[in-house]
């Protein structure tokens, strides 16, 4: 569970950091140039993260395909930190929903742009450390060899179902 929770809180760094940084460069850019093509940037950070997902899943499908048995554990990261760089970049996708939040705050001044930037990091580390939690506790029940040998290759195929409904939604 607290490997879970770690990587949750990684996906949620790289949101923050990405979108934070949008956010800055909104107040100086002007909200104009990002609200006009606010649903293009939306549609094609779900289009790369769908292919993304099938590159990754792909890339386990065919990297376990020689593979046999029940005895295999997943990935064998080179280094114990190659988990989480993958964690930040899926969280590297930026929220374009907070942008005009960032940019109507920093009208009132720094400490309201400084409230708005907090609110936005605590509701993202709940939600993403909320729901790891809650789904961490559901999957431990399901043990299961095809959720063992090929659980890359499902982490893969359900990025690329999020980066698809993001891309049509």
């Amino acid at each position: 569970m607290r490997t879970a929770i770690l990587g949750a809180s990684t996906v949620a760094a790289g949101h923050i950091l990405l979108s934070s940084i949008l956010g800055l460069l909104s107040i100086y850019v002007e909200l104009q140039f990002l609200s006009r093509y606010e649903e293009e940037i939306e549609r094609y950070a779900g289009l790369g993260l769908g292919l993304f997902g099938l590159i990754y899943a792909g890339f386990a499908y065919f990297r376990h395909s020689s593979c046999h048995g029940h005895t295999h554990h997943g990935p064998d990261p080179k280094g114990q930190k190659a988990p989480y760089v993958f964690l930040f970049s899926l969280g590297f996708s930026p929220c374009i929903a907070v942008l005009p939040l960032f940019a109507a705050a920093a009208v009132h001044g720094s400490v309201t742009t400084l409230v708005v930037f907090l609110s936005f990091c605590v509701g993202v580390l709940t939600a993403l450390i909320g729901s790891t939690v809650l789904v961490s506790k559901g999957f431990v029940k399901l043990d299961h060899p095809i959720f063992e040998h090929y659980g890359d290759v499902l982490t893969g195929l359900s990025v690329t179902l999020m980066g698809t409904i993001l891309f049509f939604i």
